[in-house]
């Protein structure tokens, strides 16, 4: 595990650490962890299946997700706890322009949400994971009902680029 070691106060204050893994070698007790926080209420409210039947529904499940493209992860630990995840990948959406080829998802878990512990999170993330993918433009989604995640993207940079059903879509550009 890399340790970033160059946080933002916020993080510092409350001795929380960051932990960069290729998704690949994130350590077993990690996965375990994603399986199980994937059930927590507002992960679901906001996230549904995705996470819970999807990605993090079982070791093997992780496995499969990790296995088909790059990815790298950034997990928020309080200790040996995990606080919330990053993770950057390879990823082309075809609704939006091909120049966003790298996805990012962020997700923090009961006890460390409404800290305002995400823009912390997201900028020692951002900073770090130019060396993985240099110079690619990033873009996410989310249920267009989740208003505090839009600010939170917005805030940092995201630019809207457009909804696709019940999710909107939102790009950055680390060089702009």
């Amino acid at each position: 595990m890399k340790k970033l070691s160059d946080l933002p106060d916020k993080l510092s204050e409350l001795n929380l650490q960051i932990g960069v893994f290729k998704a690949e070698e994130l350590p077993v007790e990690f996965v375990d962890q994603l399986i199980n926080k994937s059930l927590q209420p507002h992960i679901l409210e906001f996230e549904g299946d995705e996470d819970a039947k999807g990605r993090f529904a079982s070791r093997e499940a992780y496995k499969k997700w990790t296995s088909s493209k790059k990815r790298i992860i950034y997990l928020l630990l309080d200790g040996g706890e995990v606080a919330g995840i990053i993770w950057f990948g390879e990823r082309i959406n075809p609704n939006i322009d091909s120049e966003y080829n790298i996805t990012f998802g962020i997700r923090l878990y009961e006890g460390y949400v409404g800290k305002g512990l995400s823009k912390s999170f997201m900028i020692s993330s951002h900073k770090d994971v130019e060396q993985y993918y240099p110079g690619q433009k990033i873009w996410l989604d989310f249920k267009s009902e989740n208003v505090a995640a839009r600010r939170a993207y917005e805030s940092f940079g995201y630019k809207y680029i457009g909804e696709e059903g019940e999710r909107v879509i939102m790009g950055y550009d680390p060089k702009v």
